[in-house]
């Protein structure tokens, strides 16, 4: 399953005869996965009023980002029905305020199905809709703690974005926090518990972002013929160029090199895997003696079991949490869980009957986690939940 938005991009450029070969080969493997896509289009009596209904979604999209995967929009998918089966032929006979509704309708129609969600009937709507929560926890939040090697430590502010060494130590809005000279450490570690994201803005301008339960170690300032750093958990690298001092990153299976390029590295310890996903440039991944993978744009390196594998994959689905939104494209529940209960900061524990349930949709990580709740119970109704505390069982 893809993206929505990419999916909407898709047909768009399908549409205005802008796809390019790779892509039109993308939204073929769509569109056989998915058969009802093609009655959908057909549905529509020319190419231009899909285009519309596409635009429409977009629209809709950009000012109404949170709500995309609420009631609201099942509703249209219910009205969206309702008008098919009492219209026929006459649907788009309208006043052109009523079309407008109907193009966004059958738009969100559309892209609802292939992001994997069932057109649920007005009895089962109300089940999911009313279902009492016992508890909800709010998502995660700017935190982090700065720790340096002389023993100081510093509670970053939750109103900041981030940090940068560039000069003095400030958060990245220009407030000082200590001048250059004031900073006796040589070495900082950046954590960011459970529950939370930051900003590191390092000494030579390359740029990072630390999900939830994450740590980056890094100089005050780099030597001048190295760039080291190094990570546990994940974090977003926009590293700045500079071919004379190559910039390593290392976690505990993996080193890292880069010249100047943007990339993501999921390392948790408790994870089975760990992923370098490039997003532009090039890096070279490598781990003790076995030889180093290059990678290009769009190219994922995961290690696991000692071995390193490389795979084409689409990005945006392991970089979505840097830009405040998850993604799940067909991914385990057993996967899901392990990054919402970091964001959120709970214990979840799943049924081993669920554990190889695949999930898809997309939810912004400022959701609560009712919301999340939510989406899970819409890929199947027969998932039951305990809220305990900060605990939540997931059971079938």
């Amino acid at each position: 399953m893809q993206h929505i938005d990419q999916i909407v991009s898709l047909i768009k450029d399908k549409l205005q005869g802008t796809l390019s070969p790779e892509k039109e080969l993308m939204l073929e493997k769509i569109l056989l996965d998915h058969p009802r896509l093609k009655e959908i289009f057909q549905e529509f009596d020319s190419s231009e009023r899909i285009l519309h209904a596409v635009s429409e979604y977009q629209q809709f999209l950009h000012v109404h980002a949170q709500e995309r995967e609420e009631v609201l929009l099942h509703d249209l998918l219910i009205k969206v029905k309702q008008q098919g089966h009492h219209q026929g032929a006459d649907t788009f006979r309208y006043p052109i305020k009523r079309r407008r509704y109907l193009y966004l309708a059958a738009s969100c129609f559309m892209i609802f199905l292939l992001a994997g969600y069932l057109i649920l009937e007005p009895q089962r709507k109300s089940q999911y809709l009313h279902h009492k929560m016992i508890a909800d926890f709010d998502p995660g939040k700017k935190r982090a703690l700065l720790s340096m090697d002389n023993g100081e430590k510093i509670v970053l502010s939750d109103a900041h974005e981030g940090i940068s060494l560039m000069g003095a130590l400030s958060y990245t809005d220009g407030t000082v926090l200590a001048d250059e000279r004031e900073i006796a450490a040589k070495v900082m570690t950046l954590r960011v518990p459970r529950g939370g994201e930051y900003q590191v803005v390092l000494s030579d301008g390359t740029h990072v972002w630390l999900n939830a339960d994450s740590k980056l170690i890094y100089p005050q300032s780099f030597a001048k013929n190295q760039r080291e750093v190094t990570l546990v958990g994940e974090a977003y690298f926009e590293v700045s160029s500079d071919k004379n001092r190559p910039f390593i990153v290392h976690t505990e299976d993996q080193k890292v090199e880069v010249l100047g390029t943007h990339f993501n590295i999921t390392a948790y310890p408790e994870e089975a895997v760990s992923l370098v996903s490039l997003v532009e440039g090039k890096v070279r991944v490598s781990h003790e003696n076995q030889p180093a993978h290059l990678l290009i744009p769009g190219q994922q390196a995961a290690f696991r079991d000692g071995q390193i594998q490389v795979y084409p994959v689409h990005m945006e689905e392991f970089t979505a949490w840097k830009k405040g939104e998850f993604i799940f494209n067909n991914e385990p529940l057993s996967t899901v869980i392990q990054k919402l209960a970091r964001w959120y900061d709970v214990e979840l524990i799943l049924d081993e009957k669920l554990e190889n349930m695949k999930i898809w949709g997309s939810i912004g990580r400022n959701s609560r986690f009712s919301h999340v709740l939510r989406l899970i119970k819409m890929t199947d109704e027969d998932i039951h939940y305990k809220i305990e505390g900060r605990r939540v069982t997931f059971m079938k």
